[in-house]
């Protein structure tokens, strides 16, 4: 007999918000230091280009020196680094061209493509990289053999024509190559993390989060209760007579009733609310915005569920019933306390006859005299 696992399990959310926070991070630095080396260098060619009369290359570096400098200024007030980068694109593949064609200061404009092509792929990522510069790459075969010529153009001779292109691309493949495995690698450290992370706080038998899970959950609910003051409730629950269920029907019986129930209180529960395997046979619920009223309610129709299980060890049904035990939060305490309440409750419903819910202790009662609980000091006791 087999069980589907719960609908829901926790989510890594906080690593996958981890691991896009340094990626962002990452963006930004190489965003920061394209912009900014480049507008330095941009600025030291103007000058050298003004000094040696040069006035088409002086303006054209000196422009995209400020435009660096204000993307600089744009990124750092707006952080859009989406915007910024464009930019940036935008203004190198600009300025390829006109290195390209122009030959810049003795010939020497093409030796920047070879950084413009990489900064472009690391800053754009593998694919969107590899197609710009699959563009540079069909500029520099228009300029190099195209029909078109115009005053200005620098002539360079057919071998270099070759070695050029020939280099570009190894350089524009080997780029593409590392940032695509680059971004593999942290795609599959991710996947990797989250397992990692999902199987540190999931019960592997029930699929259900484990007791460090709840924990951080309680601790962050018990906070957000004293911040404003919205009652929780914890309720205990504990399978009847499971250790008979075993030993009469073997453990892989007694794996596929926690697996049923598991599911069960799942199913019968919102989508904010928690449960988890607290060990053994026992399951620890967690109501936020729940009072005890509610919370009785709740435990009531998850009893009446996990009694409605069909179970079978052969041809012979299995009845399956729980006790629970209902603590509300609803002043001051620690999240130990709170779990002792519900437990020392629970221990109540399993005294009193199991298969019941007991949200209220009796007002003489003590955990080292548990002999002196009786009935009718239950008020808010459900007895079947």
């Amino acid at each position: 007999m087999k069980f589907s696992k719960p609908d829901r399990e926790p989510q890594p959310e906080a690593l996958h918000l981890h691991v896009e926070t340094f990626e962002n991070r990452r963006q930004m630095l190489l965003m920061y230091l394209g912009n900014g080396i480049g507008c330095f260098l941009l600025l030291l060619f103007g000058v050298v280009s003004l000094r040696a009369n040069y006035p088409l290359m002086a303006f054209v570096t000196l422009l995209q020196a400020v435009v660096c400098s204000v993307n600089l200024l744009v990124l750092k007030t707006t952080g859009n680094l989406q915007l910024a980068s464009r930019t940036f694109t935008i203004g190198t593949l600009l300025l390829f061209c006109f290195l390209l064609a122009g030959g810049g200061i003795d010939q020497t404009g093409p030796l920047w493509a070879y950084p413009i092509a990489a900064a472009t792929i690391f800053l754009q990522g593998a694919r969107r990289g590899l197609w710009l510069t699959a563009l540079m790459f069909s500029i520099a075969l228009f300029i190099f053999f195209g029909p078109l010529t115009f005053t200005g153009q620098a002539m360079y001779t057919l071998d270099f024509k070759f070695r050029f292109l020939a280099t570009f691309g190894t350089l524009t493949l080997f780029a593409a190559l590392h940032e695509y495995a680059r971004a593999r690698n942290q795609s599959q450290l991710l996947r990797v993390s989250a397992q990692l992370d999902r199987l540190s706080h999931t019960d592997q038998l029930t699929a259900l989060p484990n007791r460090r899970f709840m924990l951080n959950r309680l601790e962050a609910e018990n906070s957000r209760y004293q911040r404003h003051q919205r009652c929780y409730s914890i309720v205990f629950a504990d399978i009847d007579h499971f250790k008979l269920v075993n030993d009469r029907h073997g453990h892989q019986v007694g794996d596929e009733a926690l697996q049923a129930v598991a599911q069960t209180l799942r199913s019968q529960l919102r989508q904010l609310d928690e449960v988890c395997r607290w060990g053994g046979e026992e399951f620890l619920l967690l109501l936020p915005e729940t009072d005890l009223a509610q919370a009785v309610e709740v435990a009531e129709k998850l009893r009446a569920s996990v009694a409605n299980i069909c179970l079978y060890s052969g041809d012979t049904r299995l009845p399956l019933t729980m006790s629970f035990g209902v603590h509300t939060v609803n002043g001051p305490g620690s999240i130990d306390s709170f779990i002792h309440s519900a437990d020392e409750k629970l221990y109540l419903a399993k005294k009193n006859g199991r298969n019941r819910i007991v949200a209220h202790l009796p007002v003489q009662a003590t955990a080292a005299k548990p002999a002196a609980l009786n009935n009718e000091n239950l008020a808010l006791s459900v007895a079947l």
